[in-house]
């Protein structure tokens, strides 16, 4: 079983949006796969599973609420990935939950103002001899400044962290889509699908430990 988390230093930066695109990707390429919901005050993707399966979304995703990564591994088998979403607060469930991970995903904005704070939990994480190599900021929420999406680009080389390839733009669409339970290519709009599948495939690969 594999453990994907979705971690950050603050909220508003897309966790619980790409956690949710990693977990139907994972769910259409025919994996057993559930999402983990630390975040016990907004319980977000638990809400979100049970609007899928009121709308009769398929495949089901089964969404189940945890306050610790132990009461996750003592109740939970035959998964084959298992897609954490936690606060947006970095605090020691967040480094709990990155050491038993095989991969910690850090969502972060453009913007110093998200860069800044994303970096600082990505150096303290990294500290940690079973967290560095496993870290791997995704740029998310983009807007369509290339400059703005450059410089945080360079921004991450510089501070020696990896950053995925493809980004999570932004869209009213996905919100639109989320509050159907629904997420990334199963998106209505063909162009939304279009811009979805490439960082859906990345996630993908780096959760299931296949090398970029």
């Amino acid at each position: 079983m594999k453990i994907a988390s979705f971690v950050g230093q603050k909220g508003g930066v897309g966790k619980s949006t790409l956690a949710r695109v990693l977990a139907v990707k994972a769910a259409h390429e025919g994996r057993r796969v559930l999402l983990g919901d630390f975040d016990l005050e907004q319980l977000s993707c638990i809400e979100w599973s049970a609007t899928r399966l009121r709308n009769g979304i398929e495949p089901d995703i089964e969404a189940r609420a945890f306050k610790s990564l132990k009461k996750l591994r003592k109740t939970v088998e035959n998964f084959d990935l298992v897609v954490v979403d936690t606060r947006g607060l970095a605090d020691e469930l967040t480094t709990d939950v990155s050491q038993e991970s095989d991969v910690v995903f850090l969502p972060t904005g453009t913007s110093m103002d998200d860069l800044r704070p994303t970096l600082t939990l990505a150096r303290r994480l990294a500290k940690s001899s079973k967290v560095g190599s496993k870290v791997v900021l995704v740029l998310s929420k983009v807007g369509r400044s290339e400059r703005l999406l450059e410089n945080a680009r360079i921004v991450i080389d510089e501070a020696g962290f990896d950053v995925l390839s493809h980004v999570w733009p932004e869209r009213d669409g996905f919100q639109a889509d989320l509050d159907m339970g629904r997420a990334g290519s199963e998106s209505h709009n063909p162009h939304l699908r279009e811009s979805a599948k490439s960082i859906e495939a990345e996630l993908f690969k780096l959760a299931m430990g296949v090398k970029k």
